[in-house]
C-alpha cells in the first residue's frame, strides 16, 4: 500500500529541438515488514526501510493523452504496490500541469511525488529480460566510464547546506564531488550510475558527449 505527496517542481523554457518532456521525481520509502502469527493472525513488524530516489521521463504529449497507464507503468517499474485512486490523483495532476506547460510553450516541466510502500521483502530493481545481451551492458559501461574520465573533474566541496540532487543526501563540507561541465556537483557514485543509464545532467539536461 502506498501514499503519496505530490507537489510540482520547476517548469523550464528550453530553446533546444528536443521534444517537450514531462519528468516526475519519485521519492519511494520502501517500509520492509515481517509477518508473524498473532492471536487474530499475522502481525507486521517493520524490520527496516530503503528509500529510492528516480526521475522518470514521459513525453510531454504521451503523458496527456494516457496519464493513468503513465503512472501505472512508473509504479509497476519500481515495483510499488499503490491503489488505483492513487494513480487516479497523481496522473491527474501531471495531466494538469502536462497541459499547462505545454500551452505555455514550456519544454521540461517536473513533478515530485513522495510514496511510502510497505512490502515484505527488499524489492528487486533489476531487468527482468534473461536475454539481455551482456556484451552491451559491459560496452556502455565502459563508455560510461571514458564519459566520466573525460568530462568530470573531481572538486573540493565547499559551503554547507549543499544536498548531491540525486540522492538528496547532503554534499558534506571538505568532501571529494565530482562536477559536470554544466558545474551541477553530485556524490561520485551517484553521477557515475546515473550516466550508466542516462547520458545528460539530471538537473538542466545538459547532454554528456
Amino acid at each position: 500500500m502506498a501514499g503519496d505527496n505530490c507537489s510540482s517542481s520547476h517548469v523550464s523554457d528550453i530553446t533546444s529541438s528536443s521534444p517537450p518532456m514531462f519528468e516526475i521525481e519519485l521519492r519511494t520509502t520502501f517500509i520492509i515488514v515481517e509477518r508473524n502469527g498473532g492471536v487474530n493472525g499475522e502481525v507486521p513488524m517493520e524490520v527496516g526501510r530503503i528509500i529510492s530516489h528516480v526521475i522518470h521521463d514521459f513525453p510531454l504529449e504521451d503523458l496527456i493523452n494516457d496519464g493513468n497507464g503513465a503512472v501505472l507503468d512508473m509504479f509497476n517499474s519500481m515495483r510499488i504496490p499503490v491503489q488505483p485512486s492513487k494513480v487516479e490523483k497523481i496522473a491527474a495532476s501531471a495531466v494538469r500541469l502536462a497541459v499547462a506547460a505545454r500551452d505555455g510553450g514550456c519544454k521540461v516541466l517536473r513533478m515530485r511525488v513522495q510514496v511510502e510502500a510497505v512490502v515484505d521483502e527488499v524489492p528487486d530493481f533489476g531487468n527482468d529480460d534473461e536475454t539481455d545481451d551482456e556484451n552491451e551492458e559491459e560496452e556502455a559501461e565502459a563508455t560510461t566510464k571514458a564519459a566520466v574520465a573525460e568530462n568530470l573533474v573531481k572538486v573540493m566541496v565547499e559551503g554547507s547546506g549543499k544536498d548531491c540532487p540525486i540522492c538528496l543526501e547532503e554534499l558534506e563540507v571538505g568532501s571529494e564531488g565530482v562536477c559536470m561541465p554544466c558545474l551541477h556537483v553530485f556524490h561520485d557514485h551517484c553521477i557515475v550510475a546515473w550516466l550508466h543509464k542516462k547520458k545528460h545532467c539530471p538537473c538542466c539536461r545538459f547532454k554528456l558527449s
